[in-house]
């Protein structure tokens, strides 16, 4: 039985292992949603204040246009911000599950003392939470792509407000 045991506590260690790197990853996207989060409430505000400066007649052709313009590219960066967002929340929901999996493993090895049924069900939920972390890892490498781009697309939208100025 004392055998039995060491080898069970051996076992559990993936699991720990695995919810601890998932606790590392949701902290980090946690945190990238919350600044998307608050992103998203600064471009709110901002094109609040850009729909009342519309209503209001701007000192020169300029100015309104440039107003128009920011307001199109606020609106349009809102937008995907916003679906950036999404595909963290997605994100978090896959690693979560990939915890609630992993703990259920956990539990599962543990019972196989009791009973070598819950070995198979232990390595069952082990497998389902490396796939649902997984899935977790893809949807951030999306977003991450995501961002980039709308980088390149700040750049640009920037380079033709400096054009129009000059």
């Amino acid at each position: 039985m004392q055998a039995d045991s060491a080898v069970v506590i051996g076992q559990l260690a993936a699991p720990v292992v695995m919810i601890s790197a998932s606790g590392l990853l949701s902290l980090a996207l946690f945190n990238r949603l919350a600044i998307l989060v608050a992103r998203s409430r600064a471009f709110a505000a901002e094109r609040v204040e850009l729909v009342r400066a519309l209503a209001e007649p701007a000192p020169g052709v300029t100015g309104a246009t440039l107003d128009r313009m920011r307001l199109e590219a606020l609106e349009a960066h809102a937008s995907r911000v916003l679906s950036r967002a999404a595909l963290l929340r997605a994100a978090l929901q896959c690693v979560m599950a990939g915890i609630l999996a992993m703990l259920a493993s956990s539990a599962a090895i543990g019972l196989s003392m009791l009973s070598p049924q819950f070995w198979s069900a232990g390595l069952i939920a082990f497998g389902i939470g490396l796939l649902a972390m997984a899935a977790g890892v893809v949807l951030v490498m999306v977003e991450l792509s995501q961002a980039l781009r709308d980088v390149k697309l700040e750049h640009s939208m920037l380079h033709q407000l400096e054009e129009m100025m000059s």
